[in-house]
Formats: C-alpha cells, structure tokens, sequence
C-alpha cells in the first residue's frame, strides 16, 4: 500500500528524514511515535505532498506519488488533523459532504453517505446535520473531521495527533471509535502520536523514530516484549524495572483530570457538560475542593424538580483509593463496586483521578513485561 525508499528531507543543514525505508500494508493501522522532531509529522506529510522530499521514492499502491496530480493524490487520501479545520459556515452534513461533492456525486448518493457515517458514530443526522462547528462540543467536531475524512471512502486516512487537544475521556471513546471504524471499512490508517497508551491501543504496526530514522518498527506485543532501546521502554511507561504491579501505587495507574465540578454548579449546567462529554456521573467537589462524592444521571432525574444545584442531589457512593494506595488494592476494590471506576485522592482528601478497567489491564501488560525483563 506504501513503500518509502530511501526518503530523504532536510531543512537547510538538519536533517528530518534520513534515508528512511519502510513499507504499510493494505488495511493496516500504522503508528509513526517518537519525541518531538524525530520526523513523525513530516513522514505523514509526505505521504499526501504536502511536504516533498529531497531524495528517494514514496509509492502508493504501487504507484511513484511524485509522478501523482497532489490535489487528485489528496482527494484521495482522507487526511485529520488536531485542529480539525471544519468550515465554520458550512453545516455538519455540509462539511462531511465537502470531498464528494468536489468529485461530483450525485446529492442522493452525499447524503446517503452523511447519514450512514454519522449513524456510526452516534450522531443522527435528524439532530446534528443541520448544527454548526460552533454547536458541537471538542470531541463531536473532531467526530465529524474523522468522518468528513472518510465520506469518499478513501483506501488510505492519514491522521495527524487527531486528539491530542481532548480531555481524556473523549480521547478514550474516540479512540474505540476509530479502532472500530478501522476494522469495519478496512481502510489503511497511518496516525501519528506522541502518546504510547495511544499506540498500543490502536495500533497493528507501531513504527518508532528518532532523529529521522526508524529506531523499530514492530507489532505492539513485539514492541512490549523487546524495546529496541532505553528510548522506546521510556516511551512504553514502565515504572519500575523488574517489578509486578503489585508494588505500584494507584497513582501509576490512574487517569489524571477527570471530569468534576463545584456542588454549587446548576443542574442544567451539570447536565449539559455530561452530555458534551459523553459521560453518565460527575465527581463533586466542596468549596475547599475536597472530594464530595459522585452524582449520577439516574440521581439527577430521582432529585425534586426545585432542586438548583448540583450539591442538592443525593450523591452515589463510590469506591475511593489514595495516591500512595496500591494498585492491587485499587483493582480489587473496583472488582468488588458497581461503580465503573474508582475515584484517588490525594493525601489532603483533593480529587486526583480515577482507576478504571483499562488501567487494570494496563497493569497487568506491565506485569507480564516486568518478568519478561
């Protein structure tokens, strides 16, 4: 699907690209990681021309993309980035539409497209076509940027740090999304990340640079397994050479900024940022920012009508750890809760983040590779 050989690019005496060499196959999904100027972005770029190398030969299906018409080559390639770029004046289904309607498809066929896309992403066309950027929250404009992507059904999407501005509960969700539209379309995806949760996540292929050169390109559970370098096993978060889980803390696991807000907040406001965010509680938290417990939305539609603000709303019990808690002891009390995570607090009874069964598995990978060492 795409062959760099022996890719070249510098910018006055430094050198971005040096002499890469690697190949992505049809339905892949690549991750280009690694710290910042290794290369990554401008790997992606020259994927679709927006930055022409100096040397070598880039080949999509087969064919040299320097010899390729760059507007055709990009109309093309479905191509997101973190700052989104949807037209301001344009509506949702408007935006997505963007692409076909460049290449001339009939309206009927655009908006059979539209409404089958947004479906997939839990957006209905009836209640969101007609909305404006500036209507949706963060996390739903970047839903219709990846859309709007894939509306000509691109064989190739390139993504550029796509949610790196998210909160990480958006982030997370988007993650699964794409993951899911990967495997549905069966599109090639080349995304690029600083983040290595996001790669082992994502990724079938995990291509690491450095100093514009691949340091290992690998499958996350070959990369797990055997890190080509103290850079890489940097980047995969392990803790504590050699250790279990057993002996890390809930704050080596926990998910940092969850979503909270004062008991003093509205009702409507509360309701409206759950519903922006995508989420069904919210951790509350006293004037001296101490944690106050958790309200639901089942609480919220249970409280008296005169209620007005959030703090008057029951609140839910909820298992809670401390930063210094183990992580075992953390799993084993989001093991033994209804609740879908565990808030950690800091020492001084602040909210610090919450454990969640993605955490637990995140521990026990890192347990598995500990005793790999």
């Amino acid at each position: 699907m795409i062959r760099f050989e022996q890719v070249t690019k510098k910018y006055g005496r430094s050198v971005i690209l040096d002499n890469l060499s690697f190949e992505i196959k049809e339905g892949e999904f690549a991750v280009l990681i690694g710290p910042s100027g290794c290369g990554k972005t401008t790997t992606l770029k020259s994927i679709n021309r927006l930055i022409e190398p100096d040397a070598g030969h880039i080949y999509v299906n087969g064919k040299d993309i320097s010899q390729t018409d760059p507007v055709q080559l990009r109309r093309q390639t479905g191509y997101v980035i973190q700052q989104i770029g949807l037209f301001p004046n344009m509506t949702v289904a408007q935006n997505i539409g963007v692409v076909p309607k460049r290449l001339k498809y009939p309206k009927e066929k655009i908006l059979h497209i539209t409404r089958s896309l947004m479906d997939m992403v839990g957006m209905s066309y009836e209640e969101y076509g007609h909305k404006y950027p500036s209507e949706l929250s963060g996390g739903q404009q970047q839903r219709i940027g990846v859309l709007r992507a894939l509306a000509a059904s691109p064989p190739l999407v390139l993504m550029d740090e796509p949610f790196g501005a998210l909160d990480p509960m958006t982030r997370n969700s988007l993650q699964d999304e794409i993951s899911r539209l990967h495997k549905k379309l069966n599109k090639t995806f080349v995304f690029v990340t600083h983040d290595m949760d996001e790669a082992l996540k994502l990724a079938d292929k995990i291509i690491f640079m450095e100093n514009g050169r691949i340091v290992q390109m690998a499958t996350p559970e070959e990369m797990l397994e055997n890190p080509a370098n103290d850079l890489i096993r940097t980047f995969m978060g392990k803790r504590v050479e050699g250790s279990p889980a057993s002996v890390l803390t809930a704050a080596d696991f926990m998910r940092p900024d969850p979503v909270s807000v004062y008991k003093r907040r509205g009702i409507h406001e509360c309701t409206e940022i759950m519903a922006r965010r995508q989420i069904d509680s919210l951790l509350i938290k006293n004037d001296d920012d101490t944690y106050a417990g958790v309200v639901t939305v089942g609480s919220i539609k249970k409280a008296d009508k005169s209620v007005g603000t959030i703090g008057e709303v029951p609140v839910s019990e909820s298992a809670v750890s401390y930063v210094s808690e183990s992580a075992m002891e953390s799993f084993d009390k989001l093991l033994n809760t209804d609740s879908s995570y565990v808030v950690v607090l800091y020492e001084d009874d602040t909210i610090a983040g919450i454990v969640t069964k993605t955490s637990m598995a995140k521990a026990m990978a890192d347990a598995l590779w500990g005793d790999g060492q």
